[in-house]
């Protein structure tokens, strides 16, 4: 595991510990945040996710779920339509890929063992097992 992945990791760790811990995980949200160009929220449980060529240019809504095992690459944004809407977050399976420069926007739901392709846009729902490419994100294989 790299160092990225433990800072991320660390930062919902301190985040759970109370008042003292939320001042020092807001202070490594923001050393990640300059130093790594990526906007991981602090109350975002991503244990067992592995972020690769640490993590830059990452931006992930804080009210989506990503399951264990899954493997983020470089400049993935996954977020929603409406900042204002929680119920609006993506929710990610267990042991997924997500490739550089893809895109995860809506209400969307990406199954257990799928793959999600290098600068694909997914807008909607991708069943477990599948591979999807493209912008809009099409599945190509099952």
């Amino acid at each position: 595991m790299n160092r990225f992945n433990r800072l991320v990791q660390k930062q919902y760790s301190l985040f759970r510990l109370g008042p003292i811990g939320l001042i020092a995980s807001q202070l490594l949200y923001r050393l990640i945040r300059w130093y790594y160009h990526c906007d991981i929220p602090y109350t975002l449980n991503i244990k067992g996710v592995y972020f690769c060529h640490k993590g830059f240019g990452i931006v992930i809504n804080g009210n989506s779920k990503i399951g264990k095992g899954t493997y983020i690459q470089h400049g993935v944004t996954i977020g929603s339509r409406d900042d204002t809407n929680a119920i609006d977050a993506p929710i990610i399976g267990e042991n997924c890929y997500i490739g550089a420069k893809a895109t995860i926007i809506g209400c969307v739901t990406i199954g257990d063992n799928a793959k999600i392709g290098a600068g694909a846009v997914a807008v909607k729902d991708v069943p477990p097992g599948a591979t999807a490419v493209g912008v809009p994100a099409k599945i190509i294989m099952k």
